[in-house]
């Protein structure tokens, strides 16, 4: 991640950043793909938009409903292999065709379990509601479709962070796009934005491997030893997973089965709102993340600017959303309809949630890069604990802002607990000997 330091260039913190930032092109790897995570979120923000103002509050709660079911079939179907595939391919490159046809196979196998149990439960999920029912089926059949992608998108990233970022940015831009057909023609329904989820998900896949035959990740051959490295890794990335996807999600989960959907979709707005610096920061992880695994050894200028990176992505959150909140009474309303005003004060609420998430995005890829996931599967894991806690305790006596209550304190346990992890890492620790044998 960094060149050897010279004697001029230790002259101060600004030359040491200077010297990384400047022979390895990291500063404009992060800029450009900073600017490829906030057009897709964009995209993605005005699609959510279109179908907040479309469909209203009700149907509105209903469609984040199903995509927070949809997520967790992701996270489970998944194994952990897009953390898992991206840590491999950047670290034994000689191999990676065969890594990407191995964790290919093994996301198809669990997947399809995945996508079974997902529409079997549909009806239980949709509390007996017939369209609803049909909305859940829509979104987990699109699971198989994220599964085999995710084994192409993820080895991009450590192959070619470009075409990476531009296999990403495409699902949510032709999203977009397909909305503001429907929205114009007057045929965007619940189950139409499902269905474009779906064809947009598999125009994604047709990029992703098209773009792995140019970058040669593929064609290749599933072998059965590479299975265990993968399983391995990944097993510790879904145990980071699991209770991360609690935090993010939990919530919403458990609201859209104990409130009523205009309740919920207001709430999913204000959670959507504190995600806005995400974009921004995560481009300093992303490009870390397969960096730090391509390397056996970590210097102190690698350790100083981890550190600088987390910092900047706390001060760039709170720089964007102290100022949302100064405006939130006035812009909620005009941007979502005056049928969301109750935004405001959970947006509020949530606000620091968002600065803790943001460091905790930034950090999360630091230990993945030193090959420690079970270092954040721990923070995670006792961050869902207060989670679950929380939850029990403030949702009987305050609603909706009780599980706002919740979720800034579990992110904020989370980010303490990874701070003083890598604080404790030794400096020359960096998850592995580089190795490379042909594949």
């Amino acid at each position: 991640m960094t060149p050897q330091v010279t004697a001029h260039a230790a002259g101060g913190p600004l030359r040491d950043l200077a010297s990384v930032l400047r022979p390895r092109g990291v500063g404009r790897q992060v800029a450009r793909t900073a600017g490829y995570n906030v057009a897709s979120a964009a995209a993605a923000g005005l699609g959510g938009i279109i179908v907040a103002r479309v469909l209203g509050p009700e149907m509105r709660g209903e469609y984040a409903a199903v995509t927070a079911w949809f997520s967790v079939a992701l996270m489970i179907g998944g194994m952990g292999q897009p953390a898992a595939l991206c840590f491999h391919v950047a670290h034994d490159p000689g191999n990676a065709r065969s890594y990407v046809a191995t964790s290919r196979a093994m996301m198809l196998v669990t997947g399809t379990a995945a996508l079974t149990a997902g529409v079997l439960l549909a009806p239980l999920l949709a509390r007996g509601n017939a369209g609803l029912t049909v909305a859940y089926r829509i979104a987990f059949a699109t699971s198989i479709v994220a599964f085999v992608g995710a084994s192409y998108t993820f080895s991009l990233q450590a192959r070619n962070l470009r075409w990476w970022n531009e296999v990403r940015v495409s699902q949510p831009v032709l999203s977009l796009a397909f909305m503001v057909v429907l929205w114009r023609l007057r045929l965007l329904t619940l189950s139409a934005a499902l269905i474009v989820l779906a064809l947009t998900m598999l125009l994604q896949l047709g990029w992703a491997y098209y773009r792995c035959r140019s970058a040669g990740l593929v064609p290749g051959h599933a072998q059965a030893r590479l299975v265990r490295p993968l399983a391995r890794y990944g097993s510790a990335q879904i145990a980071a997973l699991t209770p991360a996807a609690l935090n993010a999600g939990l919530d919403q989960l458990v609201l859209s089965q104990a409130v009523p959907p205009a309740v919920l979709g207001r709430y999913a707005i204000a959670v959507s709102c504190t995600l806005l610096p995400i974009p921004m920061v995560s481009a300093i992880g992303n490009v870390a993340f397969p960096r730090l695994a391509s390397r056996h050894r970590v210097d102190g200028l690698a350790r100083r600017m981890q550190w600088l990176g987390i910092l900047g992505s706390a001060c760039a959150a709170a720089g964007a959303l102290v100022p949302l909140d100064l405006v939130a009474p006035w812009l909620i309303p005009h941007v979502f309809g005056t049928g969301y005003a109750g935004v405001v004060p959970l947006l509020w609420i949530l606000t620091p949630a968002g600065v803790f998430m943001a460091c905790n995005q930034v950090t999360g890829d630091v230990l993945r890069g030193r090959k420690r996931p079970l270092v954040v599967a721990r923070a995670e894991g006792l961050a869902a604990v207060f989670t679950v806690v929380l939850l029990v305790a403030l949702l009987p006596v305050a609603g909706v802002y009780g599980a706002a209550i919740a979720s800034t304190v579990a992110y904020g346990v989370a980010m303490v607990v990874m701070l003083l992890s890598l604080r404790g890492l030794p400096s020359g620790s960096s998850g592995g000997r580089h190795r490379k044998r042909p594949g």
